[in-house]
């Protein structure tokens, strides 16, 4: 990546409309069909994504919506932030469904007056009303039912092109063969993963110096770069949602919640690390009653990252795009909050030693922690300084071996995280005859 592009203030937005369930009357039985799963790539001013990969799995029945951080330390990555909406639209009649260009013709009724199931920018923001799954529109949660927080196992995206806004989706309606007529195999293409399944595949990179998304257009070699990688499954975080109101009340804590404001936009609440997804905003959704028509509801979901600073706020990108309203001052200090913690290793002796002899060993550990909280890479570089002894070591497993020989007063034992090679702990011991 050049020089200057790497300089820029890192944020992202990305908009994907993924289609929940349609059910269409046919011959007095419901059949399930998702009218459409298209990343939509949408963005104003000038953006380079620090990081951010929204995904978007469904079989069918099961809806999951979280957020990946693709990047890698290795590879200069930092932690990133990111907040989450989600747009309802339903619509109920004869021909629900059908979008303008398409055959046939659609005389159904939205719910909500003044949407249009052809222009997402008139869908409904879901808000929260009563509670996080009922919306405070009311309209849709008649006839809905949302399952929302939780956990998965997923498999880090292959599109780890920063330039690329296109999300991650994990089963279509059109299935393998990529034809929506064809029955048989609609979410066919949907893969269930186990922790610690691998999977070799080419993955793609950004290989130019500017800030555009190609798309489809993007030549190999030139835009993009491929290279055949090996990726290993493992589980996001585990989370909770809980409203603004929620979370202020309950402290108004850094920790792995998405805090829905009233504005419709859901906030992760606490640092993405590299290599890391958030937990579950949306896991299900669950038709309440039968509808006695043809009848079609959909979610547009927009994701939008950022690496902090201002949040986008000078360059009009971030979390401050035009096609968006700007975090409310409740969301600017739940982010500055998250923005501030950092990841901490915390070294401790055995039975709280300080204090070792010559010619003795001393076991010592360390806690990685995120915001009080142990983060799934616990793995540490050992190393000791100070002594006067050659024979003075620690090994791998942060074992103390004090040579006999050894003349210093004190010794510093450190351990660097693997996470985040930058970040350390360390320890003071008292070296007594």
């Amino acid at each position: 990546m050049a020089a200057g592009k790497a300089k820029q203030r890192k944020a992202a937005s990305a908009v994907t409309a993924v289609a929940a369930a349609a059910a269409i009357l046919l011959t007095g039985t419901f059949a399930w069909q998702s009218i459409s799963q298209t990343a939509l790539n949408e963005t104003t001013g000038k953006i380079v994504n620090p990081g951010g990969r929204l995904h978007d799995d469904f079989n069918g029945s099961n809806k999951d919506v979280y957020v990946e951080n693709f990047s890698s330390y290795d590879d200069g990555g930092v932690p990133i932030f990111a907040r989450v909406r989600l747009d309802e639209y339903m619509e109920i009649g004869r021909g629900a469904g059908l979008k303008a260009g398409g055959t046939g013709t659609n005389e159904a009724t939205p719910v909500v007056a003044g949407t249009d199931i052809n222009d997402v920018s008139t869908w409904t923001p879901h808000v929260p009303g009563t509670s996080i799954t009922e919306g405070a529109e009311g309209d849709f949660h008649s006839y809905w039912n949302w399952t929302v927080g939780g956990e998965t196992v997923f498999m880090p995206t292959f599109n780890r092109n920063k330039d690329s806004l296109k999300a991650d989706i994990n089963g279509t309606f059109a299935g393998p063969d990529g034809d929506p007529a064809t029955k048989e195999d609609r979410y066919g293409d949907y893969v269930t993963y186990t922790a610690g399944q691998q999977i070799t595949a080419d993955a793609t990179y950004d290989a130019d110096d500017n800030d555009t998304d190609e798309g489809d257009t993007g030549v190999l070699d030139v835009n993009y770069t491929l290279k055949n990688e090996a990726h290993t499954a493992k589980a996001t975080q585990m989370a909770n949602v809980l409203t603004m109101a929620e979370w202020k009340a309950q402290g108004s804590k850094v920790g792995p919640y998405w805090v829905y404001d009233t504005d419709g936009w859901a906030y992760w609440a606490q640092p993405i690390l590299p290599g890391e997804a958030t937990g579950l905003l949306l896991d299900g959704i669950e038709l309440k009653e039968v509808i006695q028509d043809d009848w079609y509801y959909g979610i547009n979901v927009v994701g939008q990252f950022s690496d902090g600073g201002d949040w986008g706020e000078a360059e009009g990108n971030g979390f401050y795009t035009d096609a968006a309203s700007a975090p409310s001052a409740d969301a600017l200090a739940l982010l500055n909050k998250a923005l501030a913690e950092n990841v901490l290793v915390t070294v401790s002796a055995a039975d709280d030693v300080t204090t070792a002899a010559p010619g003795t060993t001393l076991q010592f550990g360390a806690a990685v922690t995120l915001a009080g909280e142990a983060i799934p890479n616990q793995n540490v570089t050992w190393t000791v300084t100070g002594s006067t002894s050659a024979d003075t070591r620690i090994s791998a497993d942060g074992l103390l071996t004090v040579a006999a020989d050894e003349g210093a007063d004190k010794l510093v034992v450190k351990a660097a995280s693997k996470e985040n090679t930058r970040v350390s702990g360390k320890l003071e011991i008292t070296i007594t005859p």
